[in-house]
């Protein structure tokens, strides 16, 4: 990005940054001791509904981050840790919060704070923990649930700050409270019995949210802001902040405008790009407003169609011999120089550096080193070999190799220069742009290959179970959208959601690192380096505690 192109939209925006009647930001002067506290942050999405279980939508561009500013969960996710929020504690074996039983099953126990209260001022009790899990076992309720809520057999509510659900296997993360997003029954369960093909669109779930966060909803211009205000019967006592105002803009250019312009406060971790960060960094020195960020914890990725039926060209990335010679005519580095300036490190695996398994796993990661030449003499073995226009025919069927790749605007960048690298190896690349938010549909059968980014946990949890696999019978929803099948990574998969005990999990991430990175199930790219903008005055804020909404403060 430009900064000069940072510097035009200032100009272009100034006083239009603010939304019609918005409330002034506090980064403006106050004009009087004791004026409102207000702070505007902006967002690159509108979210669809708040509760994201029940969602088809993504959950990136900041969405998640909008979700617990209204809403809490019973732990929450900091840094890469889960710490409680709602529930008084974490599952623990020492206490018995977490049994292990001989016949395999497993049982966890959640002990919530009895001074919790929705928006509307009705408590909080198991009652609604035990709705939200009847809802979220219902087949007939569309939503992205998927391993946790089908080993969850029965849940519980043996008095009204205790929730027990009890497992028919082990599951390991279980002490992240997987799929139980708190709904209020007092509200939902009548429209919930009455018509359950419509609940997911309750009105609930936008416009006329009441959640258990610090900051309720109290206006929604629809494409435009939302504004939350003090919850003052929060559990955790008064929030500092008199109003937060949440702006969608999905440009990046926009938003850091308006973040130059002084109509912001705050720009979470969204992805923006590094250059532009670097400069508004350099520009802001000794101003007081700082630019902050570190890794994710997520990483890029290319990752490519496996239905063979779907797949194109034929005898192209869907077999894995393709793959491995593709992924091996990437320059990771020469990607990760290119869009993070040396901040974040090229990924070999899901394993991201500083991991405390990694020194223990290192010697199991399949490797494949950029080596165009060892591509093209793997690809000449599967019977492809470059025409006279330098584009690689299969020698059996005369097909050209043409692929897609997709990319939305944030990633872009790293598309096409994966594209370029590809060429180079006698590939005819077409570039488009990524499935429209939402989808899923495109997205799962999109021919070639596209870019994404991927979590830890994805990767030894469901992304890639066959049983997950996103089709019409389950409206594409599935999470593994590459459609990718082999029984042998979901046996290890299963193994590793139900090993609690640390040292039997090892082997089986080892033999997980050889069979989903040695088959290139997806082609890690680098890590994400994830800057972050703060103006002068706030408190509070930083990569870790972007989530930590009720430590928010404004001088």
């Amino acid at each position: 990005m430009n900064i000069s192109i940072i510097a035009l939209t200032v100009l272009l925006l100034g006083s239009a940054c603010a939304p019609g009647s918005a409330p002034a930001t506090a980064s403006q002067p106050d004009a009087q001791a004791g004026a409102p506290k207000v702070l505007t942050l902006a967002i690159a999405r509108e979210l669809d509904v708040w509760n994201l279980d029940l969602s088809r939508g993504t959950r990136g561009g900041g969405i998640d981050l909008l979700s617990t500013i209204a809403h809490n969960y019973l732990v929450a996710e900091d840094g890469f840790s889960w710490v409680p929020e709602l529930a008084v504690e974490q599952l623990s074996v020492e206490k018995g919060t977490w049994q292990l039983n001989p016949d395999n099953s497993m049982v966890t126990t959640w002990r919530i704070h009895q001074n919790g209260r929705w928006h509307d001022g009705a408590p909080f009790t198991s009652d609604d923990l035990m709705f939200t899990f009847d809802v979220m076992k219902d087949p007939e309720i569309p939503n992205s649930s998927a391993t946790a809520v089908r080993i969850m057999e029965s849940a519980s509510a043996p008095d009204p700050y205790t929730f027990v659900i009890n497992w028919r296997a082990p599951y390991v993360d279980a002490d992240q409270a997987p799929w139980l997003t708190p709904m209020p029954r007092h509200l939902l369960e009548a429209a919930y019995r009455s018509d359950k093909a419509g609940f997911p669109a309750h009105r609930w779930m936008s416009s006329e949210f009441i959640g258990l966060g610090p900051y309720r909803l109290s206006n929604w211009e629809k494409g435009s802001h939302l504004e939350l205000t003090r919850f003052d019967q929060y559990f955790r006592g008064r929030p500092p902040l008199d109003t937060v105002v949440v702006r969608f803009i999905p440009d990046e250019n926009a938003r850091l405008a308006g973040m130059l312009a002084g109509s912001l406060d705050l720009i979470p971790s969204l992805g923006s790009g590094i250059d532009a960060a670097l400069e508004v960094r350099r520009r802001w020195e000794g101003t007081g407003n700082r630019v902050g960020g570190s890794l994710s914890g997520r990483f890029f990725t290319v990752e490519t169609q496996h239905r063979t039926e779907i797949a194109r060209p034929d005898h192209g990335l869907a077999d894995v011999r393709v793959r491995r010679a593709f992924y091996q005519a990437i320059d990771r580095q020469e990607i990760t120089d290119a869009i993070n300036q040396g901040l974040a490190p090229p990924a070999d695996s899901w394993f991201f550096p500083g991991h405390e398994l990694r020194p223990q796993l290192e010697a199991s990661i399949p490797r494949f080193p950029y080596d165009p030449a060892a591509a093209l003499q793997q690809l000449g073995q599967v019977g492809w070999a470059r025409g006279s226009d330098g584009i690689m025919v299969h020698q059996q069927t005369g097909e050209s190799f043409n692929v897609q790749i997709k990319a939305d605007r944030a990633t872009q960048k790293v598309a096409s220069i994966v594209a370029d690298q590809w060429r180079a190896v006698g590939a005819h690349v077409e570039e488009f742009g990524a499935a429209a938010p939402g989808d899923l549909e495109e997205l799962s059968t999109s021919p070639g290959a596209w870019m994404g980014s991927q979590g830890f946990s994805n990767m030894y949890t469901d992304r890639f179970h066959s049983g997950y696999i996103a089709g019409p019978d389950n409206r594409w929803t599935g999470r593994n959208r590459s459609g990718y099948n082999s029984p042998r990574l979901d046996q290890i998969l299963e193994q590793l959601v139900r090993t609690i005990e640390p040292s039997k999990r090892l082997p089986l991430h080892r033999e997980l690192l050889q069979e989903q990175m040695g088959n290139l199930v997806v082609m890690p790219l680098f890590w994400e380096y994830q800057p972050f903008f703060v103006a002068k005055g706030v408190k509070g804020v930083g990569h870790v505690s972007e989530r930590r909404i009720f430590d928010w403060d404004k001088e």
